[in-house]
């Protein structure tokens, strides 16, 4: 990734899936302050295509129960294949917080957070700077 630019770190791309529109409307804005670009998949099937023809991408935010295959599997399935794209995986969603799990760069998984927009954006602006 190329270094930072009159100080400031590069804005990177992001995938995000999940097959409830309001959901991913909610994800947007605070990923899109933080991205160059950002991308929506709304089905398992749709993101492991998008990771593959429009990749790479700098963070992958999903859903764990994604239609026809779950983000879950799909994260498994990238470390195996040698992609180490920092994953953050939701679990729940409610009253504008989410419950997720982070796999970063090196496959660490940090344990359940409950995370609203503001501290998600801090999330991804870290997780963007390591990868």
């Amino acid at each position: 990734m190329p270094g930072p630019v009159s100080g400031r770190m590069p804005r990177g791309r992001i995938l995000i899936a999940d097959p409830n529109p309001q959901i991913r409307a909610w994800l947007k804005p605070p990923l899109a302050s933080i991205a160059s670009e950002v991308v929506e998949a709304t089905s398992g099937p749709e993101l492991e295509a998008l990771l593959r023809s429009q990749g790479p991408f700098q963070l992958v935010v999903t859903n764990a129960r994604l239609p026809n295959q779950s983000g879950v599997e799909i994260l498994a399935r990238a470390r195996s294949s040698g992609d180490r794209t920092p994953f953050i995986v939701v679990t729940s969603f409610q009253q504008r917080m989410m419950r997720l799990y982070v796999s970063d760069a090196e496959g660490t998984v940090l344990s359940s957070r409950v995370l609203d927009a503001d501290k998600l954006a801090v999330l991804v602006s870290t997780l963007l700077k390591r990868a």
